[in-house]
């Protein structure tokens, strides 16, 4: 069976999960991945937002709190048996689930932290872990992972989130360097400032002054980045792992 590759009319039998389906990112990207054939496992903590989306695009509802260790290990039981009906294999996972906290660093307590650490660190770990194992049985697979243009340079009052999102770099590297052996590949795109309901609360001149600090002189919106990371689940990608990819509208340039 091989790696996602193929025309969009064209069904295939291997499932992608996607973690915080229901909006932004990863609602962007499941419904480029719907569109293009693939069976499609949409993930949120809502179970009704979950199972409207699967519907809509014809995908599988799979409800959980990435958070929740017990949750996430009796998610994976049905996802078993629902590729296992449908005859699917599990070929790509992109977690896409967390969110910003942003707060300064005097006020910023641990439980927050502690909060950034388990959404976007422990998540990717499990989720990884899980998904993983059962790429291993095929001896393909590819995991991608969502890190921030802040992991990289930094961002005031956002230490707990970019500490978070800095983990999942090293994280990525490490699982593409220990996966490489069993068909697994793994990389991440770290964004820039993307517009998603995670910057809502910004005012019109916090857009603009983002805006005008973009080579690009705009903000990025989520399809920017699911394009990316559906090349990076496709076989167009296939000698490519352990990559941590800036998609920020030139936004580090100097």
């Amino acid at each position: 069976m091989r790696p996602l590759d193929h025309c969009p009319s064209q069904p295939t039998k291997q499932a992608v999960l996607i973690t915080g389906a229901t909006s932004g990112i990863g609602l962007a990207l499941a419904k480029t991945l719907a569109e293009q054939g693939y069976g499609v496992v949409v993930n949120s903590r809502s179970e009704a937002d979950c199972v409207a989306l699967a519907q809509s695009i014809g995908g599988f509802a799979l409800p959980f709190d990435v958070t929740d260790e017990a949750a996430l290990k009796a998610a994976f039981k049905t996802l078993n048996g629902y590729l296992r009906d449908n005859e699917l294999t599990l070929y790509g996972l992109a977690h896409c689930a967390g969110s910003m906290l942003t707060q300064p660093f005097h006020f910023t307590n641990v439980a927050a932290l502690q909060q950034m650490l388990n959404e976007h660190v422990a998540g990717a770990f499990l989720l990884s872990q899980w998904s993983s194992k059962l790429m291993m049985r095929e001896q393909q697979g590819t995991i991608t992972l969502l890190s921030s243009v802040v992991a990289q340079q930094g961002s005031i009052g956002q230490v707990a989130y970019a500490s978070a999102k800095a983990a999942i770099e090293g994280m990525t590297k490490s699982l593409a360097k220990e996966l490489g052996q069993y068909g697994v590949r793994v990389n991440a795109v770290a964004p820039g400032v993307i517009d998603t309901p995670l910057i809502a609360e910004l005012s019109d001149e916090q857009r603009g002054t983002i805006q005008k600090s973009t080579v690009l002189k705009r903000l990025g919106q989520p399809q920017d980045i699911a394009q990316v990371l559906a090349f990076l689940l496709s076989n167009q990608s296939a000698f490519m792992t352990g990559q941590v990819l800036s998609v920020d509208g030139g936004l580090q340039l100097p």
